[in-house]
């Protein structure tokens, strides 16, 4: 009974209840449980000869108290609508502010204010927050202090993507880094190399570095313009980009994908290449072209040359 109840009681006054209910009443005592079950519904005092307290039967008592239960959650719901609604108020008065201010770019060169506006953006998210890591580090972390999302923001539906240069995947550090990313709520993909670090929030601002390693200073930008440039550029990357799992594999084409490229790119027919793994050559011919739409292009030629170039088969 007293688990029953939990949540709506607190165990001494739910086990009270209980006694209540099998002695039919009980005298009325300065016990705070008695006041909780009175105030809760759950049981009446009778001062009819000797004051007693009555158990108010279970279906009302506790209907009762799921009622009020669901007015405490409807207001606290109504709360934080109410808040949301205000910060983006906010929100958008600050962007204004900062606009008017200035070019809609500063410069920051206190490395624990950058660390906070990298924070602060985090947790303004609406819809996107995106991140470009390269393999410069002053002092190369250790993995574990990889970048895990907020919980309150990921339950706002906001979607956490990361493209990392190839050379990262070569630190010490670098496979916890991804496994706790990925678990963390981070969407992983991975290209040969990236000209610098970035950090994207919807289309709204940017944080830039200074230097490759982003600790000598960092250039906040909220310029729309540039800000638009700077999402088209990251969605024109990530589209290019391999899907990175948690153990630190790349992986965009299949086993018999590989196979048959690796083929193709040894100079071999596609009639070769069927007589090789005793296959047809239609379907050699549908294995190349699912590689060709995954690598974007549309001949064999320029798909040799990406595929070569940037070692998507070693």
């Amino acid at each position: 009974m007293t688990d029953l109840l939990a949540g709506l009681l607190n165990a001494s006054a739910a086990e009270l209840y209980q006694r209540l209910l099998r002695a039919g009443q009980l005298p009325i005592t300065d016990a705070p449980e008695v006041e909780e079950l009175v105030e809760a519904g759950f049981a009446r005092k009778r001062f009819v000869g000797e004051p007693v307290i009555v158990p108010v039967e279970p279906s009302r008592a506790v209907d009762q108290a799921l009622i009020t239960v669901q007015r405490q959650l409807l207001d606290q719901h109504r709360m934080i609508v109410r808040a949301r609604e205000q910060m983006h108020v906010l929100q958008k008065e600050f962007v204004a502010n900062a606009d008017r201010d200035d070019s809609g770019i500063s410069v920051h060169t206190d490395p624990a204010e950058i660390g906070a506006l990298s924070v602060e953006l985090c947790l303004s998210a609406e819809r996107d927050f995106s991140n470009l890591e390269t393999e410069h580090y002053r002092n190369p972390p250790d993995g574990r202090s990889a970048k895990v999302p907020p919980a309150a923001v990921l339950e706002r539906g906001v979607q956490f993507r990361n493209i990392y240069s190839r050379p990262v995947l070569d630190l010490p550090f670098a496979g916890e880094m991804v496994r706790r990313c990925a678990e963390g709520g981070w969407q992983l993909r991975v290209l040969p190399e990236l000209p610098m670090k970035m950090v994207l929030v919807d289309d709204r601002a940017a944080l830039l570095p200074l230097d490759r390693t982003g600790m000598e200073g960092a250039v906040l930008v909220r310029a729309p313009v540039i800000v638009s440039a700077l999402r088209m550029y990251f969605e024109m990357l990530w589209n290019n980009a391999l899907p990175l799992h948690d153990n630190g594999t790349v992986s965009k084409f299949s086993a018999h994908q590989r196979t048959v490229l690796r083929l193709m790119i040894g100079g071999m027919t596609d009639a070769a290449i069927a007589r090789h793994l005793d296959v047809s050559e239609r379907t050699v011919r549908r294995h190349i072209s699912a590689a060709l739409d995954l690598l974007g292009v549309d001949n064999r030629i320029t798909a040799t040359a990406m595929i070569v170039r940037d070692g998507w088969l070693d």
